[in-house]
């Protein structure tokens, strides 16, 4: 299986959420009504953000706040977590 180095996916749900499960590969970097900064996200990768609310607003409200940092290639996973698991596509556990 071909891994595309160019995306950088990113789970905004909270980090106890994210260790019972999240997608394959995904970093956790979750949502806040205050981010304090992007932290050690790269700015030469698209980033496609995922939640696992109805309308993807955490993930929308986490672009949001990163176009203020000048992230300018957010993506967002429309279906998110749940459409995700739907497809069958790859998913992890994480014990850190």
């Amino acid at each position: 299986e071909k891994k595309d180095d160019s995306i950088l996916i990113v789970d905004t749900q909270p980090k106890g959420v994210y260790k019972l499960g999240h997608i394959k590969g995904a970093i956790n970097f979750p949502w806040a009504m205050e981010i304090r900064g992007p932290g050690d996200l790269p700015r030469n990768k698209t980033l496609m953000l995922y939640c696992d609310c109805a309308n993807e607003e955490d993930s929308i409200d986490v672009a949001k706040q990163l176009e203020k940092w000048e992230y300018m290639d957010i993506k967002i996973l429309k279906g998110g977590w749940s459409k995700w698991q739907k497809l069958g596509y790859p998913v992890e556990k994480s014990d850190k």
